[in-house]
This record gives C-alpha cells, sequence and structure tokens, in this order.
C-alpha cells in the first residue's frame, strides 16, 4: 500500500492527476531498491519529486557529484540522484513515455543556490524548487502544452502506468 509521507506539502493541483507518494520499488533490473518520494502523472508529462532537507547556502555543480550545505555539510548532487531514479524508471516503463519525465528536487528548507543553469525555466526538464512551488510549475508546464495542443499521454495510459508501478511497490 502506498502511503502519503506526512512531512510532504499535499499537492494542490487543479489538473487530472495521480500521485504516488513513499515508493520503494524493487525489480530485477535495478541493484538496488528504488526510493521515490512522489511521482505525479498527468497527461502532460511524468514529475519525478525528490525532497531535499539540505538548507542555507548550496553551493554545487550539475557535474559534480557532491554539494555543500552550509559551507561544510556534503549532500549528494539531488539533480544526478534524481535522474539516477528517473533512468532506473525508464528501464520499466514503455519507451513511448521516456520523453515525458520530468525530474524536479523540492527543497523543504529556505536555501540560496549557487549552481549552474537555470533550474526555474518552464522550458527545462530539471527544476529544483521551494517545495511550496512544485504545484505551481507543473501546472504551469501542463497549461503550456495544452496551448500547443500537445498532450501526450492518454487518462487510460496514466492509470496502467500508476497501478504498475503501485504493483512493483513494496
Amino acid at each position: 500500500m502506498v502511503q502519503l509521507n506526512e512531512d510532504f506539502r499535499e499537492l494542490e493541483l487543479k489538473i487530472e492527476n495521480k500521485v504516488l507518494s513513499d515508493l520503494s520499488i524493487h525489480n530485477e533490473s535495478f541493484q538496488e531498491p528504488l526510493n521515490i518520494d512522489r511521482i505525479v502523472f498527468t497527461s502532460g508529462g511524468i514529475f519525478v519529486i525528490q525532497y531535499c532537507e539540505a538548507r542555507g547556502f548550496i553551493d554545487g555543480h550539475p557535474d559534480r557529484q557532491v554539494w555543500l550545505s552550509d559551507g561544510d555539510v556534503r549532500i549528494k548532487n539531488p539533480l544526478m540522484e534524481n535522474q539516477l531514479v528517473i533512468d532506473s524508471l525508464k528501464m520499466v516503463i514503455p519507451p513511448y513515455f521516456h520523453d515525458f519525465f520530468y525530474s524536479v528536487v523540492g527543497f523543504k528548507r529556505r536555501v540560496k543556490l549557487n549552481v549552474q543553469g537555470n533550474h526555474r525555466d518552464i522550458e527545462g526538464k530539471e527544476f529544483m524548487l521551494g517545495e511550496n512551488e512544485i504545484s505551481e510549475y507543473i501546472e504551469r508546464i501542463i497549461y503550456k502544452k495544452i496551448v500547443q495542443q500537445n498532450k501526450p499521454i492518454k487518462p487510460h495510459h496514466l492509470n496502467i502506468l500508476e497501478r504498475g508501478l503501485r504493483w512493483m511497490n513494496h
């Protein structure tokens, strides 16, 4: 059974969606269980959200494996960590859906980022946002796709994906 971790802010989306939280997915394709904080299925994309407990000033580079939080606390690069999750999911999800993944790193505390790149641009595929901004960004991306008349994932496909991952969750 999938349960919502009470530490996560509830996503309040005005668009049709399916949400799975606190997943631990086991598959022979994975070297170890895949832990996902939250995955949101919408008609415009699959949003894989990992929450980061880091705080203060975050200094890092998208290509470096280790970043610094508050000057001296080492953290794994959350962009790389989330991309590993997405790459693993692509091993068990049909190729049709591979281009519809979005990586979202949500910070639970207020942070100041010193990370190269624009991780707030809705044209991108990777986002680093405050926890309270996630719903807004997901909606903006979906509305942009609707305006462009690009709704790639049909509702019954969303149900199949959600049920498949729910089944794999242990």
